[in-house]
Formats: structure tokens, sequence, C-alpha cells
């Protein structure tokens, strides 16, 4: 019936080459491995620091943060009120511009709902005051 030279030839026709599947399983290990490195939920901080020593004080206006207060220029004002304090200060003087001194233990969230009361009063001149590194 068959020759044996034919099942030979057969053989040789039946090996399956897994070279690219191999490559396709490598490339999805790799970014399966670099995508989940963005997950961390929290990373241990110690903000605010900077090289940059030297601090000019040109603005006009502070806001000093701690946790629990909140005083411009020297006067405790409440989150509710600043933007309104802000935008009156805003239109008497269209120049102004505003340094932010926040403690170290200040929420993030608390910083972020400052400064978007600082944005809505029209305020674009923003500093942030910070310690000079050790």
């Amino acid at each position: 019936m068959f020759a044996p030279d034919s099942f030979s030839r057969y053989e040789e026709e039946l090996v399956v080459n897994i070279t690219s599947l191999i490559d396709v399983i490598f490339i999805l290990l790799i970014f399966f491995m670099v995508s989940t490195q963005f997950k961390r939920s929290s990373l241990p901080l110690d903000l605010p620091r900077s090289e940059n020593a030297t601090q000019e004080r040109n603005t006009t206006k502070v806001l000093a943060v701690t946790a629990d207060r909140m005083e411009l220029d020297g006067e405790s004002v409440t989150l509710e009120a600043l933007e309104d304090r802000l935008a009156s200060l805003f239109a008497h003087e269209p120049e102004l511009a505003l340094s932010l001194e926040c403690e170290r233990t200040v929420e993030f969230e608390r910083i972020v709902q400052i400064l978007t009361k600082v944005q809505a009063a029209g305020i674009s001149r923003i500093g942030i005051v910070h310690e000079p590194l050790d």
C-alpha cells in the first residue's frame, strides 16, 4: 500500500512551529508586568521639600493651611468663605498673587478643595511655599 518513504514525508509536515505563539505570550507577559506596576494605591510620601531654598515673597496674600485651620493673611477663614473673600480681593486687585503654605499633615483632598476655590475666585498666580531639603 504505502511505501516507507511516504510516512517520513508526512511526519516532517506535521511539525508545528510555536515560535510566534511564544513571542505573543512573552509580549503579553511583559505588558501585564509593566501595567501592574502602576496600580500601587498608596506610596509613603513625605512632602513638601525642594532643592531650591530661596523663596521670593512677591505675593500679596498668604494662605496658611494646617490640619484644622486656615488663615488668609493672618485672619481665620473657612473653606466655604474662602472663594468669596478671594473673589472680592481679586476684584480690587487683578494682579493678585497667592502664596499657599500647607503643613505636611494636611490631606491632599483638602489642598485640592482649596485650589479649586482659588481657581473659582479667578486667581491664576499661585505659589506653593516649601521647606528646603536638609
